[in-house]
């Protein structure tokens, strides 16, 4: 047998051991399809720690229920046998746990623990909202906190309604007056008028505040409270705000800057201007909320030890061990699909690139600054960089130095561009972090010595379809499930190879040639 013989078996026993490895992992996965797909996991636990006083004595928290944007599930509650627990659903559907004890002079504990799965949400605002209905009144009323009829609020209120074309420029100007007010953990409660008077809040502050504005415009809204979950202990809750916009309540966090969208690790526990834990006054009382993230596959309703019985071979425990940064791993699988897609266009479809793997890793920085930035950043520091080489060019001097020195007044321009930003809270000046510096440093030096070697044009040319390549490339990483497919079935390396092998054979006319030669397949005919 000859080589090219030889070479097709080998491709066929790679690609079926490949399939049938594959195979025996489909049906179990199928079976635990989950269409939630959270992209948070977080198992969370509630520690109270008391002394029970010279009378019964109760301890009411909030607990979370399950809704469009997040699941509670593996309830478990633990706490000493003199302690009675009940669950009280009151009116607006928040769930309040109660604990109460007649034991005198006691010192009691409680951990209540449950697994929350979180999805973000982001909502399109309007330029008109619809008046609401009846039913929506109570959340145009002032309160006792949230003074919407206040001289004050009013005053304010009409100054930001002022020289606005529609709904949503009120709102925004109402969000960006509330955002900008310094914020601070005051212990203590400040109520709409206050927040206003010290130009200083916590979440709750900025919130009432935001409230009080909204109704006083004729937009009802009222308080969301629950916690930021992070892989950590911490004592402190959050507060935000909906605004009822043509019957959905649209979320709005005036304190991390989230203006009509909810990150996926925010669990939500209560509604209304209300206290997350309450208990009876004067007794010793210390609490925690423990907080650990779970390594999960998005679409699976499987659990990790679930996962890593899987049949066959994957790489779920580099995950679950904390073998590998996720980060790191993700990209390491994701590099091979990207090389063999730009593979594809450069010897299938006929385009130009710098290099193989570099506009997937452009790809990549563009997931960490996001498309439209991204693309803007990377194209105008281009641009930079063949403008600065320009005068070097001149004084005659050599590739190498001109390189260090192009490459160095770049890396200077990101950082104090990055600065700016932090400084005047400019976000996507602050987006580049160390690896798409790296990445954006890379390209630049191939741009820079492709000026040298083909000339400006030429230059410019390879750059555009660069950016058509890093664009695909870009569309296909940022689907969010392709990593956890990649992990469960590491087989896909085995096609890669064998669809690799076989592209590399194809001696086949381009396809951008079709175009290029089309007026003479014309006259041919």
């Amino acid at each position: 047998m000859n080589s090219k013989t030889n070479l097709k078996i080998a491709l066929t026993i790679i690609s079926i051991i490949a399939i049938i490895a594959i195979g025996f992992k489909i049906k179990p996965i199928l079976n635990n399809y989950d269409n939630f797909n959270p992209e948070k996991v977080y198992k969370v636990s509630y520690r109270f720690f008391f002394k029970s006083g010279d009378k019964n004595t109760s301890l009411k928290t909030y607990i979370p229920s399950s809704n469009s944007r997040q699941r509670i599930s593996n309830e478990n509650i633990k706490n000493d046998s003199t302690l009675s627990f009940v669950k009280k659903e009151e009116i607006g559907e928040n769930i309040r746990a109660i604990w109460n004890t007649s034991e005198r002079n006691t010192y009691h504990s409680v951990d209540y623990e449950f697994v929350f799965e979180g999805k973000d949400r982001s909502f399109r605002i309007p330029k008109v909202f619809n008046v609401a209905s009846g039913k929506y009144r109570k959340y145009l009323k002032p309160t006792e906190n949230i003074q919407s009829d206040n001289e004050i609020i009013n005053e304010l209120a009409t100054q930001l309604g002022q020289n606005t074309k529609n709904d949503r420029e009120v709102i925004k100007n109402v969000f960006e007056y509330v955002y900008a007010i310094p914020s601070a953990p005051i212990i203590t409660l400040t109520d709409a008028v206050t927040t206003i008077e010290q130009n200083r809040a916590s979440c709750n502050g900025k919130s009432r505040l935001f409230v009080a504005l909204s109704r006083n415009l004729g937009y009802p809204a009222r308080i969301k409270g629950g916690i930021i979950v992070e892989n950590t202990d911490k004592r402190t809750s959050h507060a935000w705000v909906e605004v009822l916009i043509n019957e959905t309540w649209v979320p709005f966090d005036a304190l991390n800057n989230h203006f009509g969208f909810l990150p996926a690790n925010y669990l939500e526990l209560y509604r209304g201007d209300k206290s997350l834990i309450t208990h009876t006054a004067g007794i010793q009382f210390d609490y925690t909320y423990k907080m650990e993230q779970v390594h999960h596959i998005s679409f699976l309703k499987m659990n990790s030890e679930e996962i890593g019985n899987l049949p066959g071979f994957s790489l779920w425990h580099l995950i679950d061990k904390n073998v590998i940064p996720t980060g790191a791993l993700h990209l390491l699988l994701l590099l091979p699909i990207g090389g063999f897609l730009v593979a594809f266009l450069r010897n299938i479809v006929g385009l130009k690139t710098f290099g193989v793997f570099l506009p997937v890793l452009i790809a990549f920085s563009l997931l960490h600054t996001g498309f439209i930035s991204g693309i803007a950043i990377f194209v105008g520091l281009i641009m930079f960089i063949g403008l600065i080489s320009y005068p070097f060019d001149k004084l005659g001097l050599l590739y190498t130095p001109k390189v260090v020195i192009s490459l160095t007044t770049m890396v200077s321009v990101i950082l104090l561009a990055t600065h700016f930003g932090v400084k005047n809270n400019i976000e996507w000046l602050t987006k580049l972090t160390f690896f798409p510096i790296i990445i954006l440093t890379i390209s630049a030096e191939r741009f820079s010595r492709s000026t040298l070697e083909d000339g400006y044009i030429k230059a410019i040319d390879k750059l555009f379809q660069t950016l058509i390549a890093t664009s695909i490339s870009y569309l296909i990483l940022s689907w969010s499930w392709l990593p956890s497919v990649l992990v469960l079935f590491p087989e896909v390396a085995l096609l890669i190879i064998a669809l690799s092998t076989s592209l590399g054979r194809y001696i086949g006319i381009r396809w951008v040639e079709l175009f290029r030669f089309k007026p003479l397949l014309k006259a041919e005919k």
